[in-house]
């Protein structure tokens, strides 16, 4: 002991023995203190040590010999409640518990400490808990307080080699990645909070709520976004990081969770375990009743509040794509436009359903038993991975219907960027082309193709007036022939789809038919034109051209307007005076032309495999589209009527202050982008149709005499007329019959 500060007595007695005490007490003081002070390591070591020993040994003894720590209640068999093991007695019976203390008063006393220590505000407002945990543990987490950093790569989706040719017209390669996680305000948390807290309604539900961020240190969030779209020739060739930065100035989280405890293995818990998270985790049975009594472990309800919003900001790293820098005026434009709200609306509601879906519920099922199989005081504890299957994914209405309000302006956002990107770069002019020709093939001149047949030439003029002229109703040839041929009465073609769709979680997507707009709009249809030996220059207008996507879209065990059964979507697009550019190139081999066989080609499913099958190489060396007016973009069908409003009006926002900007960038944009892209497509349709089965020989069974019943009217009118009539000569005659 250093120093007596004070060795006093006061109350009861007179002033005259509180002076004489006092003097007294000053007086032994002045003359022993230093030797008291000296003789208090030997007095407490020598004297008091074996009295408090024996003490001990006393205590512990008595202990042992009158049952001093009783078992576990074995009555407490049931669900625990958690108001009775939070709360005091007092608090419990008001909230209508037992009220006696069945699980002791430790936890209650703790649960007191932490409402007193951590959720209560302090003096400034925020919550105690900032101070006492938040910053020391995210400083020694990150070196800062209140922020929390995960550096390096959480996630990398590469697709280093594309498989499929068809796609490697687009890219090689693609690469997505995320890292460098960073949160910060997170010691912003406003008091008073509620954690863990009962309610009175239920013995198992535990109120949670917490708000976070003040006007000047609000919660952000940031991670590094990269993109890379590999391929030495791909015009679609980018490389670019970014980094995402959302800032929310206050948010309010309400949750509430659905625990339950099994009594018995609470009450029996071994203290050499208490800080295995796997045991607590096991203490929770499976989803399901017990006793009638819903048990596990779930979120019952959640809320999330954004009173200012959320702020979103990108910021280029690395950008090959000097238009990602302009990003953020086109995501403040959405805002703007409600977008990004109504987008936050959905995918928090959308979340809530499947936080307390099936799906989840399984999820935590999966990791209770784990839990069970990694505790070493549990009877499971080792055992072998349980085969029992999980609710898989399912999708709902409302999901689908968010997906859908994100998609449709997500499209045009990219055609905007798409728009900015090629808003500094000229049409190009045509290029040049080298075909790849075998040594000694003898190819067919375009310029000269009486070299082939004798009337090739005057044939080929004939049909391009015919097509390109003007019929006695006014209409071009080509309308005139597709009006007669394919068109319906509304001048509309529509081409059936054999489509098994897409299924994925309960929700299927089949694509019914595609129809074309536009095809009875020609004015100007001059095409097939040679300009070189091997070179077909062809020039197209047309009033209006568009196509209009119907499909079909299901959510299983949802109700919906059709009874659970497909409902029809449908996306228009649709183009005001649309003109094409486009020079084709060709080496097409004359012996191999002439090879051909006539049965071959009878059937129009192969003609096209056949004809290129003759070809050695093929390119284009020009593309440009332009294109007057955007007259429909929109959706219809299957989402609710608010999902409609708001992609109508952030389309028509969208359209009228970027439609300038797209519509003068497209002749850049088909000219520098899609040419390149078209022409190996077309160079591996024409390396497919040279594969075996690809053009096949005629029917070796078809021996007999022809029936012109057969070759020259439909199956059916050939039926009625008693042929055959199952096109035993293919279509080709019938069709120009």
């Amino acid at each position: 002991i250093g120093d007596i500060e004070e060795f006093s007595i006061a109350g009861f007695i007179s002033e005259d023995t509180n002076k004489s005490i006092q003097n007294m007490t000053e007086a032994i003081l002045a003359e022993y203190k230093p030797m008291m002070l000296g003789a208090i390591p030997a007095l407490t070591s020598n004297t008091i040590r074996p009295i408090l020993h024996n003490m001990m040994q006393v205590f512990v003894d008595d202990i042992a010999q009158n049952d001093g720590c009783p078992e576990p209640d074995s009555s407490l068999n049931g669900i625990l409640d958690f108001r009775d093991l939070l709360f005091s007695e007092g608090r419990a019976l008001e909230l209508l518990g037992r009220g006696d203390s069945p699980y002791g008063d430790l936890f209650s006393l703790l649960y007191g400490y932490a409402e007193d220590l951590l959720f209560s505000a302090g003096e400034d407002g925020l919550s105690k808990m900032n101070g006492m945990l938040i910053d020391p543990l995210t400083k020694s987490q990150s070196g800062v307080e209140g922020e929390l950093k995960l550096n390096g790569t959480l996630l990398d989706l590469n697709k280093e080699e594309v498989e499929l040719d068809i796609w490697k017209a687009f890219a090689d390669n693609l690469r997505l990645t995320l890292s460098d996680l960073s949160i910060t305000g997170l010691g912003t948390l406003r008091g008073p909070i509620e954690a863990l807290k009962p309610r009175s309604t239920s013995a198992h539900l535990l109120d949670n709520q917490l708000s976070l961020g003040t006007p000047n240190t609000p919660l952000d969030a940031s991670v590094r976004f990269g993109i890379e779209v590999g391929g030495t020739s791909s015009p679609l060739a980018t490389n670019n990081v970014i980094d995402l930065q959302l800032s929310m100035p206050s948010m309010d989280v309400a949750a509430v969770v659905f625990a339950t405890v099994q009594e018995s293995r609470f009450m029996n818990f071994p203290l050499k375990d208490i800080l295995n998270f796997s045991c607590w985790l096991s203490t929770v049975p499976l989803s399901g009743k017990t006793a009638s009594i819903d048990v596990g472990l779930a979120m019952h309800h959640l809320h999330m509040l954004f009173d200012e919003g959320i702020l979103a900001k990108t910021a280029c790293v690395s950008c090959s794509n000097s238009w990602l820098k302009d990003l953020d005026s086109i995501i403040n434009f959405l805002d703007e436009n409600q977008f990004i709200s109504g987008l936050k609306t959905r995918a928090l509601s959308i979340a809530s359903v499947l936080l307390k879906g099936d799906w989840v519920q399984g999820m935590i099922d999966k990791q209770i038993v784990a839990a069970s199989q990694r505790c070493p005081h549990d009877s499971a504890s080792g055992s072998l991975v349980s085969d029992q299957t999980y609710p898989t994914f399912r999708g709902s209405r409302d999901l689908v219907d968010g997906i859908l309000y994100t998609a449709f302006p997500l499209v045009q956002v990219i055609a905007v960027v798409l728009a900015q990107k090629h808003s500094n770069l000229e049409v190009g002019l045509p290029v040049y082309v080298e075909l790849d020709v075998p040594d000694g093939a003898k190819l067919i001149d375009l310029t000269d193709l009486s070299s082939v047949a004798g009337w090739a030439d005057m044939a080929l003029e004939e049909v391009r007036n015919y097509l390109g002229g003007t019929t006695e109703s006014n209409d071009l040839g080509i309308t005139s022939m597709l009006q007669s041929m394919a068109l319906d009465g509304n001048g509309l073609l529509k081409i059936p789809i054999e489509d098994e769709g897409f299924e994925a979680g309960g929700v299927k997507l089949s694509l019914y038919d595609v129809t074309m707009v536009g095809l009875d709009s020609f004015t100007l249809f001059d095409v097939l034109k040679a300009s070189d030996q091997n070179r077909f220059s062809n020039s197209i207008r047309l009033q209006k051209m568009g196509v209009v996507l119907n499909m079909g879209l299901s959510v299983e065990g949802e109700v919906g307007p059709t009874d659970n059964k497909m409902e029809t979507i449908t996306v228009s697009l649709i183009l005001k005076d649309v003109e094409l550019n486009v020079s084709l190139l060709m080496a097409m081999d004359q012996d191999l032309m002439g090879e051909l066989k006539l049965g071959s080609i009878l059937d129009t499913t192969y003609m096209i495999s056949c004809l290129l099958s003759t070809i050695h190489s093929v390119g284009l060396s020009e593309f440009v589209m332009d294109i007057g007016d955007i007259e429909e973009f929109s959706i219809s069908g299957f989402i609710s009527e608010d999902t409609n409003k708001s992609i109508q009006s952030t389309t028509e926002a969208i359209l009228a202050e970027y439609k300038p900007l797209v519509l003068s960038t497209i002749p850049a944009f088909t000219s520098n982008t899609i040419r390149p892209i078209l022409h190996d497509i077309m160079q591996i349709l024409v390396d497919t149709a040279k594969d075996d089965g690809a053009c096949p020989e005629p029917d070796i069974s078809l021996d007999g005499i022809l029936d012109f019943r057969d070759l020259l009217l439909s199956e059916e009118r050939a039926m009625e007329l008693l042929g055959q009539g199952n096109s035993p000569y293919g279509n080709l005659f019938s069709l120009l019959y």
